[in-house]
């Protein structure tokens, strides 16, 4: 196992698996939540007006791939951090 932490963000190798985990201080699910949908919401708003503007299609299909791939990632972490919130609040009301 080979790790590496560095900016608040650790990278260890174990195998052939990676994990990238970002250490997020004081946060609660909540708020680091809407911190990803505002990132998700600026990138998505810059590739509209690129997109309206004609100038998206300038960009290469890897680099759209990779806009959408960050959009998704965005998408996927605001889902999963709104779930731990939500069952937080659960564990909260038991």
């Amino acid at each position: 196992m080979c790790k590496h932490p560095h900016y608040n963000i650790s990278a260890e190798q174990t195998g052939r698996d990676i994990f990238v985990t970002a250490h997020a201080a004081s946060e609660s699910p909540l708020s680091l939540a809407a911190e990803k949908a505002a990132q998700l919401n600026a990138l998505l708003s810059v590739a509209i007006e690129n997109a309206a503007g004609g100038t998206l299609a300038n960009l290469t299909e890897e680099t759209q791939g990779h806009l959408l791939s960050l959009a998704a990632v965005l998408a996927n972490e605001t889902l999963v951090l709104s779930e731990l919130a939500v069952l937080r609040d659960l564990e909260g009301d038991a």
